[in-house]
């Protein structure tokens, strides 16, 4: 399964995310240049479970 990344988009003067699921982050940021190619400002790989969800502590035995 490929990984997670968020593309950081600037809209009406907000910031907005929206993930994305590919191989790198060179990929992550064509994605985003080719769907938002004036709004786009960064691309951050989530890190956490498969569905981006952060890892759950493991509990002391």
């Amino acid at each position: 399964m490929s990984p997670l990344y968020d593309l950081i988009l600037q809209r009406k003067g907000e910031l907005q995310t929206e993930t994305v699921q590919v191989v790198d982050a060179a990929q992550a940021w064509r994605l985003g240049r080719e769907r938002y190619p004036h709004c786009i400002r960064g691309v951050v790989r989530r890190e956490g479970g498969r569905d981006g969800s952060a890892a759950e502590p493991s509990k002391r035995r």
